[in-house]
């Protein structure tokens, strides 16, 4: 019988963001987003975790090279070290979590499937989106 595992990858993703709504004053965008109103920046860890069964030939999921290659060309090169608020229209870290999670799960090809992806914007914020839940 076919044993589950998955593998968990961790990524550094240095970007900056803005906190803000289009349609709130800058007193109501401070209000609500306090500092992080402000154009600032984070050493974001981004964390893949992809489970599946071992493939029996080689004793592995996936290989941690084809992994890399996923993660790095469809989240960390296009931006690193960009304003993520050029990208995306809510860059709260709820927010980048699930468009991380859409722009990676569509990826994997049975039997590896992304099951969580989370980023950890600072030591005391994480967040986490699973396929699986």
């Amino acid at each position: 019988m076919p044993v589950k595992i998955s593998l968990t990858k961790r990524y550094q993703l240095p970007a900056l963001h803005q906190l803000k709504s289009e349609s709130f004053s800058d007193e109501m965008n401070l209000r609500v987003f306090g500092s992080c109103s402000r154009l600032h920046g984070h050493d974001y860890e981004i964390e893949v975790t992809v489970s599946g069964e071992v493939d029996t030939r080689t004793g592995l999921l996936i290989s941690r090279d084809e992994l890399d290659r996923i993660v790095l060309s469809h989240i960390i090169r296009p931006f690193s070290g960009s304003d993520l608020s050029h990208h995306f229209s809510h860059t709260t870290g709820e927010a980048l979590t699930i468009e991380f999670h859409k722009l990676l799960s569509a990826k994997f090809s049975p039997p590896v499937f992304l099951s969580y992806l989370t980023v950890n914007e600072t030591a005391k914020n994480s967040f986490t989106v699973g396929s699986d839940w």
